[in-house]
């Protein structure tokens, strides 16, 4: 059971346009990404930094 709970994928219309690119690369969206937006800054600076370290 999670401290924190992941949220659904479509709360947040931009970090579902950014977690795009973990459906593209991994096939999923980590529930990492999901928890993180519930700070929706943090979770497009992990995003935005996963996309430099593979784009």
């Amino acid at each position: 059971m999670p401290l924190v709970t992941p949220l659904s994928s479509d709360h947040d219309q931009e970090t579902q346009e950014l977690a795009k690119f973990f459906n593209e690369t991994l096939g999923f969206c980590p529930n990492s990404v999901l928890t993180m937006q519930r700070r929706p800054a943090i979770s497009k600076a992990f995003i935005n930094l996963n996309k430099a370290g593979y784009g």
